[in-house]
């Protein structure tokens, strides 16, 4: 199979070593948290997601880490407990590996998220956004992205994709937005 895209996303955060302050927007099991505690000088790295199961895998995976800072949230309520400019946020949409998958990201909360991301992003900030669109609920809220990322400002933002061209079945892809 090659690369795959989580491959990508690590690629990508090694690329933002020197991020002080970073929101990993849906931990689930925490090994997108875990690669940035790890890979980068973070000093703070706020987490939300919706399920206690993710809570405890994330914590179990992460151990005491003072810098991780847990919250049982959606990532729709980043601006009541982030007052502070990010480097670096990451979303893994869809739903818990492993988990129930009637629970998954809704583009109506990822979409008001974003938006309150894209306003506390420091310049020369990235999020980075893999997006599943091979399931009934990930295809919706894939489309529904581009249409929103279609319209953020050229002078403020760059927003890239970068996806499989030769794969059927809607593979998953990246997005990778940068503040100006």
């Amino acid at each position: 199979m090659g690369m795959r895209v989580t491959d990508l996303v690590k690629i990508i955060i090694d690329q933002k070593k020197d991020a002080k302050i970073a929101a990993d927007m849906t931990v689930g099991k925490g090994n997108d948290s875990k690669y940035i505690l790890k890979n980068t000088q973070i000093e703070k790295l706020y987490g939300f997601d919706i399920q206690k199961e993710a809570e405890i895998e994330s914590k179990n995976l992460i151990g005491k880490d003072p810098r991780f800072i847990f919250h049982l949230a959606s990532h729709d309520k980043i601006d009541k407990y982030i007052k502070e400019g990010l480097d670096l946020a990451i979303y893994n949409l869809g739903y818990l590996p492993g988990g129930n998958k009637e629970i998954t990201t809704q583009y109506k909360s990822t979409i008001k998220s974003l938006e309150k991301t894209l306003s506390l992003l420091n310049k020369d900030g990235i999020v980075i956004l893999t997006i599943y669109p091979g399931h009934p609920a990930g295809k919706v809220e894939s489309e529904e992205l581009e249409k929103f990322l279609a319209k953020i400002d050229p002078k403020k933002y760059a927003v890239m994709k970068l996806s499989y061209q030769n794969r059927p079945k809607n593979p998953p892809y990246i997005i990778v937005i940068e503040k100006n």
